[in-house]
């Protein structure tokens, strides 16, 4: 959407409350207004910007539900919102695509627009998982996730919040290139809140916080490939060495890796250990766990590594010639982060409701 649309909207949204007697604006219609007025200026028309305006605009519809049709504030109302939708679903770009902060002032502007204390519910849970490989002995492992729920418009948001900073020029890069590996995987799912409205993009924010901040982030530190430069140059390898080459890689990476030390440069491992931030346990030689809404499987849970077609289990990532691949995301996959949004809607008077995800 370009400046100029926007701007042409305003001056067919202005024309449109005129034409309804609707001077001195107030309450919701007022929200809606200063949600267009910084659809721009504040928000460069992105997708965020749109969320907030149609929910403002939710709002209004939910006080006016007995206007109709030859009420010319509803067909003011109804017209922007037809706009927004329409240039909103028309929009390829992910809603969070402006930056790791874009989350937060989102949150900011939202309470400015809504002119209310209300702010997105932080639910943190404490999982645990007992594992045991082959000839090995139990391990527990613990872990907690660190989410935060909040609802704009046509999206349901959910930060994540972690820290990684190893030092040096290129921490931030790396930080950014994780968020959107990470965001582009798991932002596929929709969830329907019970309400009769249609469901809601369910979109993750991987949200990097200053790594001195001492509660409520997952502390990340960066794993280091210990596997050397390659012998020769890859363009001067032939079939089988640059296949050995890339096996010995592939076998180094992914190694020790865990939800508190990433191995950056492979990315399904990335994508797997965000899985844990989200409250998912691996689904390999799992023999029990704590505080996951999924219910205990072995068949899905205690299966070898790499065996199965599930991001938790399997996170293969080279060779793809030969017909090797990584895992993709199952339902069970956001178990837990309903669970969240249900303690959300349990805040926002909105018990009764089921939640409802879809793939």
């Amino acid at each position: 959407m370009a400046s100029q649309d926007c701007e042409k909207m305003r001056k067919k949204w202005a024309e449109d409350l005129k034409a309804a007697g609707k001077t001195a604006l107030s309450g919701k219609l007022l929200d809606i207004d200063s949600a267009l007025s910084a659809l721009w200026s504040t928000y460069q028309g992105s997708k965020l910007g749109l969320a907030i305006l149609l929910e403002m605009i939710d709002r209004w519809h939910g006080e006016h539900a007995g206007a109709g049709a030859s009420d010319k504030t509803w067909q003011a109302v109804t017209a922007l919102e037809r706009w927004a939708a329409g240039v909103y679903h028309q929009s390829t770009a992910t809603v969070n695509a402006r930056g790791s902060d874009f989350g937060q002032k989102v949150i900011a502007q939202r309470a400015v627009v809504l002119k209310s204390g209300q702010l997105p519910l932080k639910i943190s849970y404490h999982v645990q998982q007992r594992q045991q490989w082959p000839s090995e002995k139990m391990k527990t492992y613990t872990w907690s996730t660190y989410l935060e729920v909040a609802e704009h418009g046509p999206v349901v948001l959910v930060r994540v919040f972690a820290a990684y900073d190893p030092g040096g020029a290129k921490s931030e890069a790396i930080k950014q290139s994780m968020k959107n590996v990470i965001e582009s995987f798991w932002n596929v799912a929709k969830v329907d809140l019970g309400d009769g409205r249609r469901p809601r993009d369910l979109q993750f924010d991987l949200t990097w916080v200053d790594p001195s901040i001492s509660s409520y982030r997952q502390l990340i530190v960066p794993k280091t490939t210990p596997v050397g430069p390659p012998p020769k140059p890859l363009s001067a390898m032939n079939p089988a060495e640059l296949k050995a080459w890339r096996d010995e890689v592939s076998e180094t990476r992914g190694a020790g890796a865990s939800l508190s030390k990433w191995d950056v440069e492979d990315r399904v491992e990335v994508i797997h250990e965000f899985g844990h931030m989200i409250g998912n346990p691996d689904e390999y030689y799992v023999k029990s766990f704590e505080n996951v809404p999924s219910p205990y499987r072995a068949d899905i849970y205690d299966k070898p590594g790499f065996t199965t077609d599930s991001i938790m289990n399997n996170t293969d990532n080279y060779d793809k010639k030969n017909n090797k691949s990584y895992g993709k995301i199952h339902l069970r996959h956001f178990d837990t982060v309903k669970r969240a949004i249900a303690q959300y809607l349990m805040c926002t008077g909105r018990s009764g409701n089921t939640v409802t995800v879809t793939l």
